[in-house]
């Protein structure tokens, strides 16, 4: 992957000394709570070289039973008219340094792992998609965090297939946390009817191939339920990717 960093970057938006006063910050900030790799404790380093090599991959399934699945694809005999029709899930969630990492993302807010995991993977589902959507949070969720990890995991999936991330869902209500709930049944009531499509998306919709985004697939009720309201807008393929399963 090339990065581009030019005169668009936020950075060369800011006067001299702005910038100066940001970086002067970001070192006050490294020298009072220094970087640690998350896997082994490591100075200095989000996620040393020696722990990403050992990051255990995940086994790809059918994302509407949870079975073992060449490629991701959805069963034959698990196929819906809105159902999804694929997954890639990238690490086993079962792998302790895999846990650390999620769970620096999404509770010590560090969005450096993002790009630290994913810095040599190289995408490829067989389809081709028309944008990626990142499964949404509800807002006060996202505004006590900051930012939607699954948005964060969106761009930098989306630099490196040179596709465009699109919010087109938004989260109507606020539902218990998912991984509160253990029974898969119970999860799917719990999200069902929570995402809408965006105001003035859904004319754009029709006919599109959607790749949508999240952190962790559990049981996937949340994918699930983002792909039948995508289907009923008239997206025709729906894929899912998440960073652990």
């Amino acid at each position: 992957m090339i990065l581009r960093v030019g005169e668009s970057h936020p950075l060369f938006l800011l006067s001299t000394s702005d910038r100066y006063n940001y970086f002067m910050f970001e070192g006050a900030v490294d020298f009072i709570f220094p970087k640690r790799c998350v896997g082994c404790g490591k100075l200095e380093v989000d996620l040393c070289n020696k722990c990403f090599r050992e990051l255990s991959i995940a086994d790809q399934i059918c994302p509407e039973c949870g079975e073992e699945s060449p490629m991701g694809w959805t069963h034959p005999r698990c196929r819906k008219n809105l159902g999804m029709d694929g997954l890639i899930v990238i690490y086993d969630y079962q792998d302790e340094k895999v846990k650390a990492i999620i769970d620096g993302i999404k509770f010590d807010f560090n969005k450096r792992l993002i790009e630290c995991c994913l810095k040599k993977f190289r995408f490829e589902t067989g389809e081709s998609f028309d944008f990626l959507v990142p499964v949404p949070l509800h807002f006060y969720r996202e505004n006590w965090r900051g930012f939607n990890q699954a948005e964060e995991i969106a761009k930098v999936i989306g630099e490196k297939m040179n596709i465009e991330v699109s919010n087109v869902l938004n989260r109507n209500r606020k539902t218990k946390q998912q991984s509160l709930i253990l029974d898969r049944k119970l999860r799917e009531d719990n999200i069902k009817g929570a995402f809408e499509i965006a105001k003035g998306v859904r004319k754009l919709l029709k006919g599109k191939r959607v790749l949508l985004v999240d952190d962790v697939f559990t049981s996937g009720a949340d994918m699930r339920e983002c792909t039948k309201v995508l289907k009923k807008a008239g997206v025709i393929i729906v894929w899912g990717l998440a960073l652990g399963h």
